[in-house]
């Protein structure tokens, strides 16, 4: 079951940022590209549209094709219907701004869950500006329609994306993934588009399929609950990642239930790419027989290339542990592997030393959801910047901007970016012996 739930997470979030050709030789942008990227990020609460979407995904060694009926209606209204390959023809997803459907012909059923609304990138703006710059790469033709290219760079190893924005309306036409180490892992553009609809609103609700089953998924306190609220609540241990690539950071944790199943989800973003990670009690989740063997931290585990998306599913104690994300295979393997060591309590003991705090709010830290970098980064800065802790933690985390930072200490902004690049420095992972960084 947990299988399903993933899926469904993956393909909501590669058909929210999907949309890729690039023209080499055109001019350069009248338009700075971070407005073109708020333009981006604008339209889906601004436009109606319905079109035919291609997208192209790279799974393992060989390539897919698909191709989707896509409508949108605002500002949180969608409706996507697959129509091939002819495996996947018929699944369809629809989304009224409450809730989602996710219906399987091959198996007649239907997932109903909270609503896919709400774009990653939309929801961790300061976090993406923070860890991406903005190109411009020119403008080009799309379909028929002039469209501004940008490029969002990572400042760190990760996946870079390619955008081609309609001038006239901000929609997405097309997009690319490029993963460092594999290439172009997803392209996808619109072949027809139209805009400007009155699409009735009938057309966004979900009508069940005749003896189709139906199974109700649903998270808890709308995805904002801490790891140790989350583990007061669900009653077994939640594991939290001890170190992440450098720029991911800890967006939200859910109590999932799915029929029966009670799993905990916990979210890490860097703005624009993600890994999650879902917590079971073991016993209540068959061991799945699809992907490839291989060990995490010498244990047993499988891992599924789904092409814009990685699975990587291992058991620990009590525990099965299923991570998900858009992140190189390495680097995925060797975060779940940091959390296979099982090294929590000498990691804290560590990282207390290192920063001279005491243990229990190194631990307080780590139950809001941060990795050592960050506990150790967050009580430097409170310390340096006279900073309470909350504070801080937003802004760690990118919830909370540099410029509005130095705003608030009333001190000028460059001289805020030394303290905290100096503080990076000094708290990174390159600098403790006790930790390594995935890449």
């Amino acid at each position: 079951m947990t299988g399903r739930v993933l899926v469904r997470g993956a393909g909501a979030v590669l058909f929210v940022l999907a949309a890729g050709a690039l023209n080499a030789g055109a001019q350069l942008l009248p338009v700075p590209p971070s407005r073109i990227l708020q333009m981006a990020l604008e339209a889906p609460r601004l436009v109606d549209y319905e079109g035919t979407k291609v997208i192209t995904v790279l799974r393992g060694d060989r390539t897919e094709t698909i191709t989707v009926a896509e409508a949108h209606k605002r500002p949180e209204r969608m409706r996507l219907e697959y129509v091939s390959p002819e495996d996947l023809a018929g699944r369809l997803i629809v989304d009224d701004g409450a809730t989602a459907w996710h219906y399987e012909p091959r198996l007649n059923m239907a997932f109903e869950g909270p609503t896919l609304g709400g774009q990653l990138l939309s929801r961790d703006r300061t976090l993406l500006l923070r860890n991406y710059g903005v190109t411009d790469l020119g403008v080009e033709d799309v379909i028929g329609r002039q469209a501004y290219v940008i490029a969002l760079v990572p400042h760190h190893p990760g996946v870079q994306r390619r955008l081609w924005v309609d001038r006239a309306t901000g929609t997405i036409l097309r997009s690319e993934e490029l993963d460092p180490s594999r290439g172009v892992i997803l392209s996808a553009y619109f072949s027809r588009v139209s805009f400007s609809l009155n699409l009735p609103e009938a057309y966004f609700e979900f009508r069940m399929p005749a003896g189709a089953r139906a199974f109700r998924m649903f998270t808890t306190e709308a995805g904002t609950m801490s790891p140790a609220a989350l583990q007061r609540r669900v009653g077994f241990p939640v594991l939290i990642p001890p170190v992440l690539p450098e720029g991911y950071t800890f967006r939200g944790g859910a109590v999932s239930r799915f029929g029966s199943l009670t799993s905990v989800y916990l979210r890490y973003s860097n703005g624009g790419n993600l890994i999650s990670f879902f917590e079971a009690p073991a016993g209540s989740i068959g061991w799945p027989s699809a992907g490839r063997a291989i060990a995490v931290g010498g244990r047993p585990a499988r891992f599924v290339d789904l092409g814009y998306f990685r699975v990587l599913i291992w058991e620990q104690g009590r525990l099965r542990v299923t991570a998900v994300g858009t992140v190189p295979t390495e680097t995925m393997v060797t975060a779940a592997g940091q959390i296979a060591a099982g090294r929590e309590q000498a990691l804290v003991q560590d990282v207390s030393r290192q920063i001279e705090s005491d243990p229990a709010t190194v631990q307080r830290l780590r139950g809001e959801g941060l990795t050592f970098p960050e506990v150790a980064r967050t009580v430097t800065l409170a310390h340096r910047l006279g900073t309470d802790l909350g504070t801080t933690i937003r802004f760690v985390r990118g919830s909370l901007s540099a410029s509005d930072l130095a705003g608030r200490l009333g001190m000028p902004q460059e001289m805020l970016q030394q303290t905290v690049q100096q503080t990076a420095r000094e708290t990174s992972t390159s600098s403790s012996p006790f930790l390594s960084s995935p890449r």
